[in-house]
């Protein structure tokens, strides 16, 4: 179970765990973050259980690792009396999909389907079986591979002489021992193999599985010890009967020349221990089950059919007997394997709870925060600030959140909120069709307006004006009003000089150039030419290290290659695009880790000097998501969906002081992260900041 109170990841997931005992005589000396344990035969304990995480505030989703044999009832149908009662989301991984279900399994498999919020199949192959035998709709079904530990590549020569086996070529298998493991087809496979190499020891690793050891005690590992007497293969066969801590286990996978994976059930969708092999960066010889079908090759090994002695003898002898040529495979097996590392995966499960638990989108705290006039700037906690006034910037910007919204879905209250900033912005114009920035309470122009630079406010007012003119939802009036302030701006051809103002300037031109056909001439112009402009910025401070469009990174840094593809999109221009992506790409890799960390604003960040981690500011992921979404646009690429969540969550908690941004109460954004603390009061920054994310993150995931 997914906990999220001050964390969305710790660092990438924080968990409760729910574990489920054999029996209710069952004890276990459990780690700290098993919080519940239930008796996997009492239905009545897997109803509290979901009471229990149905009242607990601190959980956002539930993840459930399912098999068959681990739930109460026929075909594990008691989990379904839990499923039932929850009510928080659900995610369902499911590890095994066999294509011919009795009937009972097959009616208890679709009520979980239909129960869970997402489902989690481990391979391809499962995933076209669950759409051709369940309804299933293809949008809430994915595949996300089995996980694997993060270890260092190493030959097996090192590993082998920690381990006194140095003078033997090392076969291997691991896990929990039982009828299925077909390790007898192996052990008649060997004899010609160590007729030709007599130094191949077959290293059988793990201890009895406890459910079979209380069935029929280790009746299993005696007939395989018989068997190796028979074989006489007493030299070349040892069994190591007891259970492996991961360093352990890890030790021996590193000592293994070839490891084979032995499973007799050609339905069984996955094997861990497969899946360790590969990750430890070890050739394979595996019998053709469904995951193996999928991820061993050529490059890494081989495929034999199941109950074959003579096919797995044929497969040792070709490995052996080419050294270079097994040492690239173990290389493929662990380059090849990356994608499954734990890292990787769970990031995977946390982007997709993510998306089942994106809070709705409300506007509480805008209504809360605008009165007739507009949108206040700051806020005391929950409550508007009245006394420093309002600021064109945060009003356009609300404008365009309604402008978004009223895409999505018609509102009347949302609709009145636009017409008041679209009268805000009108009151702030000049003749000369300039913008003033800062007004006070009595609704007069401050000091303010002289003493700051106000280029951003102009250009971000523009951008607000493009959105309403190109926005078909909205009313033909409310359209021409827009359009007739951005004329009236736009005819006295205010010079601009700075690259955020030029990026927020040919945003809006790009939305509107086939709304104003009268002026695309003009509008095409300038786009090209603050295109132009950043493209020339680029060049002139990027160098090996560093492709960025300034000498340091300060705020809203994705505003830049966001305009840049957006300029691409707009003239079909491959080298604004491909510039666009590769100063995104630098800007993730300085602000992306296992966490989305903004540049602080206390100190700007120069190449090779000590990045500022506070104030991390909400406009800064803001920026980032709507970079993102355009990057996906234009090329369709899931990493940056899968960036635009892990951004996203920073809001709800996955950031370096583990606590949520969003006010999941008062739909409001707290105004950033201090060293110390969460600024509390809830801007109109902030609050439009949160309200763009969750519009374009809800966007992206549905």
């Amino acid at each position: 179970m997914l906990r999220s109170s001050q964390s969305f990841l710790d660092p990438l997931v924080d968990c409760k765990v729910a574990a489920l005992n054999l029996s209710p005589l069952d004890t276990h000396n459990y780690p700290p973050e098993v919080t519940w344990s239930i008796d996997q035969n009492n239905e009545s304990e897997y109803v509290s259980l979901a009471s229990s995480i149905n009242e607990d505030n601190n959980v956002t989703g539930v993840i459930i690792q399912h098999e068959y044999g681990i739930f109460g009832g026929t075909e594990g149908e008691m989990l379904l009396a839990f499923m039932e009662k929850c009510t928080k989301p659900m995610l369902v991984t499911l590890h095994t999909i066999l294509p011919e279900p009795s009937e009972k399994m097959k009616e208890v498999t679709q009520n979980i389907i239909s129960h869970a919020d997402k489902i989690v199949v481990l391979t391809k192959s499962s995933k076209k079986i669950i759409q051709s035998i369940y309804t299933v709709p293809k949008e809430k079904i994915f595949v996300i591979p089995h996980g694997i530990h993060e270890i260092p590549f190493s030959k097996p020569d090192t590993a082998k002489k920690k381990l006194q086996l140095n003078h033997h070529t090392i076969l291997s298998t691991f896990g929990l021992l039982s009828r299925g493991k077909g390790l007898e087809y192996v052990l008649r496979a060997l004899p010609e193999v160590v007729k030709k190499y007599p130094n191949v020891l077959y290293l059988i690793l793990g201890q009895t599985h406890p459910v079979i050891l209380r069935q029929e005690g280790e009746h299993y590992r005696n007939e395989l010890a018989e068997l190796v007497k028979e074989l006489h293969l007493e030299k070349h066969v040892k069994f190591y009967n007891q259970y492996f801590s991961l360093p352990e286990l890890f030790s021996f996978l590193k000592a293994t020349d070839i490891y084979i994976s032995t499973s007799t059930d050609p339905n069984q969708a996955v094997s861990g221990t497969l899946s360790y092999a590969l990750g430890t960066g070890r050739a394979v010889i595996s019998t053709e089950f469904a995951q193996a079908k999928e991820i061993v090759t050529e490059k890494n090994g081989r495929l034999v059919p199941i109950k074959n002695p003579q096919a797995l003898t044929i497969a040792m002898l070709d490995l052996l007997s080419d050294d270079s040529r097994l040492l690239d495979m173990h290389e493929n097996a662990y380059e090849l394997s990356r994608q499954m590392t734990w890292e990787t995966v769970g990031k995977d499960y946390v982007t997709l709870l993510g998306k089942m638990i994106i809070p709705e989108i409300k506007i509480d705290h805008l209504l809360r925060m605008t009165d007739k006039f507009g949108l206040f700037q700051f806020a005391k906690h929950t409550s508007p600030d009245r006394d420093h006034g309002y600021t064109i910037d945060d009003n356009a910007r609300a404008m365009i959140v309604c402008s978004w919204l009223l895409r999505i879905k018609e509102s009347d209250e949302v609709r009145r909120l636009l017409h008041i900033y679209l009268r805000f912005i009108k009151t702030c114009q000049s003749e000369n069709g300039m913008f003033v920035n800062y007004l006070d309470t009595d609704k007069k122009p401050t000091n303010q307006n002289t003493s700051e630079d106000l280029e951003d406010a102009q250009s971000r007012t523009i951008w607000a004006l493009c959105e309403v003119i190109a926005n078909n939802s909205l009313s033909q009036t409310i359209r021409d009003e827009a359009k007739s302030l951005l004329l009236l701006h736009i005819k006295n051809k205010y010079p601009l000089t700075h690259l955020r103002s030029k990026a927020f300037t040919l945003k809006g031109f790009a939305l509107v150039l086939e709304h104003l056909p009268e002026h695309s001439k003009y509008l095409e112009e300038k786009i090209k030419d603050y295109a132009d402009d950043l493209i020339k910025s680029l060049n002139q401070y990027s160098f090996k290290t560093w492709r960025w469009f300034e000498s340091d990174l300060n705020y809203n840094n994705a505003l830049l290659p966001e305009s840049l593809l957006i300029a691409g999109k707009a003239l079909n221009n491959d080298d604004y695009k491909e510039s666009g992506l590769a100063s995104l790409d630098f800007l993730i890799g300085k602000t992306f880790s296992k966490i989305y960390k903004p540049i602080g604003h206390s100190k700007w960040y120069k190449n090779n000097e000590e990045r500022s981690e506070y104030d991390q500011q909400p406009e800064d992921p803001a920026s980032m998501i709507t970079t993102l979404y355009q990057a996906y646009e234009i090329t369709h690429d899931e990493k940056y969906i899968k960036n635009a969540n892990l951004c996203f969550s920073w809001f709800l908690g996955n950031n370096s002081l583990r606590k949520p941004v969003y006010d999941s109460i008062s739909g409001g954004c707290f105004d950033g992260l201090h060293p110390d603390r969460v600024n509390l009061n809830q801007g109109a920054e902030s609050l439009v900041s949160y309200l763009m994310s969750s519009i374009l993150i809800t966007k992206l995931n549905s």
